[in-house]
């Protein structure tokens, strides 16, 4: 995920004076990696385990996650002792979003009942730390590494709500962050690669067969299937393939589609192995 903010701003006036302000910069997240990696452990569990609780819990997820982008400017403007039109737009987005994660967590409390809410408990260490590391200026690894684990805890989340066991539901969150870390070491080593800096894709090789290793642990008692090994060596290949090919070339945008239908791919196989047990 990156976690880049908006450039400083002029010492006075509204920022880009006479230009309207576009909904999608204050309201949506720009980064194009986080919506993939937070879109596949909602649909893990979804896939997996659906209930309502189940789908009031990824409202109020989604919500949150949208929160984060209104916020960031809403808490940067007031810091400068700024109020831009972009600033009165993230505080009614800050409003809505916050909202809606009341809502979904009331109704998914109401349903579910208080154990879904035990991953985002644990969870929550992560994502404060992701959040001071992302209201500072320029990428943060804290930031992009905390935030996929942080939020890959909703497939446990939304896997408790829909009656699974405490142990397959950690295992389902396993399998997320081993998905998860792997991923943006190897889209930060193909981008730099891409742009010609050093990189040594050994490292990244190296966390994705760990990622292996410890997807067949959750495997060998059962509480994953064994789709979720096949999609572990299937990403593990991707990234040795990726790495390997110097020669070529894709933009942010291309990588992060790619990425995304490789992620989703992945998710589709581990419940496949659900359903077919």
């Amino acid at each position: 995920m990156s976690t880049s903010v908006f450039p400083p701003e002029p010492a006075t006036g509204e920022p880009q004076a006479g230009r309207p302000i576009s909904f999608k910069s204050v309201a949506l997240p720009a980064e194009h990696g986080s919506w993939s990696l937070v879109s596949e452990p909602i649909l893990l569990g979804l896939l997996v385990a659906p209930s309502w609780a189940g789908v009031a819990l990824v409202v109020a997820a989604f919500a949150l996650f949208l929160l984060n982008r209104p916020l960031k400017i809403l808490w940067a403007d007031s810091r400068r002792g700024r109020r831009y039109q972009r600033t009165r737009m993230a505080g009614r987005f800050v409003l809505i979003y916050s909202g809606l994660v009341i809502a979904g967590a009331t109704v998914a409390l109401i349903l579910g009942g208080w154990r879904p809410f035990v991953p985002f408990a644990v969870a929550m260490p992560l994502l404060l730390i992701f959040m001071y590391y992302d209201q500072r200026p320029g990428r943060h690894w804290q930031a992009e590494l905390l935030a996929p684990v942080a939020f890959a805890s909703v497939v446990a989340s939304v896997a408790l709500a829909g009656g699974f066991t405490w142990i397959v539901s950690a295992a389902l969150w396993g399998f997320m962050i081993g998905r998860a870390v792997p991923a943006v070491l190897f889209v930060r080593a193909r981008l730099r690669l891409d742009k010609g800096k050093p990189v040594s894709p050994w490292g990244v090789v190296v966390v994705h067969m760990l990622a292996v290793g410890g997807v067949a642990l959750l495997v060998m008692p059962s509480w994953l299937p064994t789709t979720a090994a096949i999609a572990a060596l299937f990403l593990l290949s991707r990234a040795i393939w990726g790495l390997s090919a110097y020669r070529w070339r894709s933009s942010v945008k291309a990588l992060g589609f790619m990425e995304t239908g490789i992620g989703i791919f992945a998710v589709v196989l581990v419940a496949f192995g659900f359903w077919i047990r």
